[in-house]
């Protein structure tokens, strides 16, 4: 073998132990939480701890499912990330595009008071919203949680969907125009599909920034009928004992929707990144 090719093999060799560590990393910490989850008794303290699990049987996932309202909050979880996702994009989309593309006199006033509000600790906003949202009735609501998630999530969609639309050459929409196509029709049928993959990929994040979110959820909601998945999670924290079996089973089980949304979407991201290239 030639020195080239020694080097190259010792790189090759290097890359991908560094990818093999990487990844362990990552996906440790999910098979842990699977492995524990299927633990009980005196195996869930056991040391040195054991790779795999000392009994397979499940007792974490049949308390949880049959002995709390996981689904309930699974559910309420999803509406509110839902609602939040859809909201934070339909208004993200149309701010970041008059960002992006008018020209008016407060145009840079504006995007500097946006971007000043991702400077501010979100904990540092919930004791004044919920002061508002007091007055106006909406604690303890499902409604509440979506319109605070996105206050929260709006001002990162524009930011992130601006500079999307900046990227898209202003020439294809200027054709447009030419044709007598309006602002509207230009916005929804020609620049959004071409930022079809930016879209979803701030779509998932918002989704996600909502399914994730637990102070301004425990903070706003106290009935427990309204508790979404994070709060739910917190309540088997007890004062004496803590039944880490079945938190670990309830963690994994509220894991697996935005998994399983993920590689849903994953297909529609790669075919809506062949498909604005095609129209780019």
């Amino acid at each position: 073998m030639t020195s080239n090719s020694i080097k190259h093999a010792l790189w090759s060799a290097a890359f991908y132990l560094s990818l093999t560590c990487l990844l362990l990393a990552v996906v440790f910490p999910f098979y842990w939480m699977i492995k524990t989850s299927m633990d009980s008794g005196d195996s869930l303290f056991a040391y040195p701890p054991g790779l795999l699990p000392a009994t397979y049987d499940f007792h974490g996932y049949r308390e949880v499912v049959h002995n709390t309202s996981i689904g309930l909050w699974l559910w309420n979880s999803l509406v509110v990330s839902v609602g939040s996702t859809l909201l934070a994009v339909a208004a993200g989309v149309s701010g970041a595009y008059g960002l992006s593309r008018f020209r008016y006199r407060a145009k840079s006033p504006l995007a500097l008071v946006i971007l000043t509000t991702q400077m501010m600790p979100p904990l540092v906003l919930i004791i004044p919203i919920y002061t508002i949202y007091i007055s106006l009735n909406l604690t303890d609501t499902l409604f509440g949680l979506i319109i605070g998630n996105f206050a929260f999530s709006l001002p990162v969609v524009i930011w992130m969907m601006k500079s999307i639309f900046d990227s898209i050459p202003v020439e294809i929409e200027e054709a447009a125009r030419v044709d007598g196509a309006s602002w509207l029709f230009i916005m929804t049928r020609i620049t959004l599909p071409i930022a079809l993959p930016g879209l979803v990929a701030v779509s998932i994040y918002t989704f996600i920034n909502g399914w994730d979110e637990f102070m301004f959820a425990r903070t706003v909601v106290t009935a427990a009928e309204k508790w979404v998945g994070t709060v739910g999670l917190a309540s088997f924290i007890g004062i004496y004992m803590t039944p880490w079996d079945q938190i670990l089973a309830a963690s994994t089980i509220f894991t697996l929707p935005p998994v399983i949304l993920f590689l849903l979407v994953q297909k529609h991201f790669m075919a809506g990144l062949g498909a604005g290239a095609v129209k780019g």
